[in-house]
């Protein structure tokens, strides 16, 4: 896996005091709050200044930002991180707002799976970009799941492959990305490796890896990231950020949301890590 490209951050790019922020708590309306401000004029002109030297001022990422870093937490966000360390809040949250995905010609939602309203919209345009390029018609294998589900899925997983097992390839209840209504199972059932790590070669899922960016997904799950993720390779496995943070997160190199975010690894639950202590 390549190693992930550093990000710079430059403290020009600071607008506000620091109290102001904290009262606001609005970090993506600064910017656009003070267009007209002398400070951001200073900005501009250094900015020219820098180009005409040949040099790239630096861009400001999403993370730089105070008002996403906090919507993070939330379960009803589209930018929260779900994992092994970071249950939902309320741990059965339920979605207010779910839609169903049409089936057509690139899309296969006949099993009538839903999503966010944001997601389900980003599919359908992945999936007809997709189609239309020749890569085949996209199936929904997975997409939301209920708490209880959920619990009865862990449950299955580990009959089948046992504790250990389970724990890498499904999450608890709380813990699930699916439980959010952003992520979603895909593949091309014509191409074969359906819900299998060689979805990754095929030509689908090598296309999705690519290009699913563009639409906002990212693949969660990627190649040898088990050790932050917690979980096995899932090139299957999409979930839902949002156009601008799908971008950066592929422009710098990016394999993780915990990477992304900044967050602690997330491959053990906190009764796993309290387990691995007594013993």
């Amino acid at each position: 896996m390549p190693k992930s490209t550093p990000r710079k951050r430059s403290p020009l790019f600071i607008f506000g005091p620091p109290v102001l922020l904290s009262i606001l708590g609005f970090g993506l309306l600064i910017q656009s709050g003070i267009l007209a401000s002398p400070k951001l004029e200073m900005i501009n002109e250094q900015n020219r200044i820098s180009a005409a030297q040949g040099l790239v001022p630096p861009t400001l990422g999403l993370t730089d930002y105070i008002y996403p870093r906090l919507t993070i937490e939330s379960a009803n966000q589209p930018l929260v991180v779900v994992n092994k360390q970071r249950a939902l809040d309320p741990i059965d949250f339920a979605p207010s707002s779910l839609v169903v995905m049409p089936s057509s010609k690139s899309l296969d939602n006949s099993r009538e799976l839903v999503l966010a309203s944001s997601a389900a919209n980003a599919l359908v345009l992945m999936a007809e970009q997709m189609h239309a390029e020749g890569y085949g018609q996209l199936f929904v294998n997975s997409a939301y799941r209920t708490y209880d589900y959920q619990v009865e899925l862990f449950e299955s997983k580990t009959r089948q492959y046992g504790l250990a097992g389970a724990l890498v390839r499904s999450a608890k209840a709380g813990h699930s990305e699916h439980q959010t209504g952003l992520a979603v199972d895909v593949s091309v059932p014509a191409q074969g490796c359906a819900i299998m790590t060689c979805f990754g070669e095929t030509a689908a899922g090598k296309w999705v890896a690519s290009n699913s960016w563009q639409f906002g997904f990212i693949v969660r799950y990627e190649e040898e990231t088990t050790a932050i993720t917690g979980y096995s390779y899932e090139p299957w496995h999409l979930r839902f950020v949002g156009e601008a943070l799908a971008a950066e997160y592929s422009e710098n190199g990016i394999h993780t949301l915990e990477e992304f975010w900044s967050l602690p690894a997330a491959e053990f639950y906190p009764e796993e890590d309290a387990e691995s202590k007594v013993d």
